[in-house]
């Protein structure tokens, strides 16, 4: 029985067409949603730049208040597109119960959360953003399907889909 789905998003643009299949299946089996969405490290560019330009406080204050504030702005544009999504009346928004925006690895962080909320299901695409070749599953995708313990529903995302939503 399915009664948590994890749905791992990188608010993509297939993100509104994956919600469509989140969106069936929460109803098929009247289960809940968890919404996860992570947000890589900044890396070395990213660093230096914060080391170059702020002071030790300012440094601590930015990783602390930064952080939180960028969480917490991603966490409302999520919630924005999924309200926007189901503004035509339907129930799929009712059947989200959480959503978390947390700074990680992508597969660690998806496959913590999904022993965390006990999820019997993760959905998410077969390409991420960075991936340019249709017909390779994104590195994400790719070891979530090789590590995860529960099953995995992973969406194709078809090209002429992509470049419709790319132009419209």
């Amino acid at each position: 029985m399915i009664q948590t789905i994890l749905f791992a998003t990188d608010m993509g643009l297939h993100t509104h067409y994956l919600l469509h299949h989140v969106n069936s299946l929460a109803e098929q089996y009247d289960a809940r949603v968890i919404v996860v969405h992570v947000m890589e490290p900044p890396g070395h560019l990213g660093d230096a730049m914060v080391q170059s330009y702020l002071s030790d406080d300012s440094r601590k204050e930015f990783k602390q208040e930064g952080i939180s504030r960028i969480i917490d702005g991603v966490k409302g544009r999520i919630v924005d597109v999924l309200e926007e999504e189901f503004i035509d009346g339907q129930q799929g928004l009712s059947k989200i119960r959480d959503v978390r925006v947390i700074p990680g690895k992508p597969v660690e962080v998806i496959l913590r959360e999904a022993a965390e909320c006990s999820a019997d299901m993760i959905i998410l695409g077969s390409h991420g953003v960075d991936t340019t070749t249709p017909n390779m599953l994104g590195s994400v995708t790719s070891r979530i399907l090789q590590m995860s313990r529960v099953p995995v529903y992973m969406v194709p995302l078809i090209r002429n889909f992509m470049a419709k939503a790319a132009v419209g």
